[in-house]
């Protein structure tokens, strides 16, 4: 009997657990290097740096380049806002 209580007050701590603790949802990464690989056409943008996607390049053939969806502090050099000026 004292088992099957035990086993009760188990069962009922986890479920509370899991409804009262929500999981954190996965977080898409967003990597800013992609590369086209040439003998099968597919593209991966799976990687965080330049020299990550050409070592997986290498000896297979493919081209490497920045990710159209890449972060937003990796993204090409832009030039400066110009401001229009007031002529009084």
């Amino acid at each position: 009997m004292h088992r099957i209580f035990a086993f009760t007050v188990v069962v009922a701590a986890s479920i509370a657990t899991a409804i009262l603790i929500p999981p954190e949802p996965a977080g898409a990464k967003e990597y800013a290097f992609c590369r086209d690989d040439y003998d099968s056409g597919m593209r991966s943008c799976a990687f965080a740096t330049i020299d990550q996607c050409v070592s997986a390049i290498a000896g297979r053939g493919g081209s490497c380049f920045r990710s159209p969806a890449g972060e937003a502090n990796a993204s090409f050099a832009r030039a400066p806002k110009m401001h229009a000026r007031h002529r009084r």
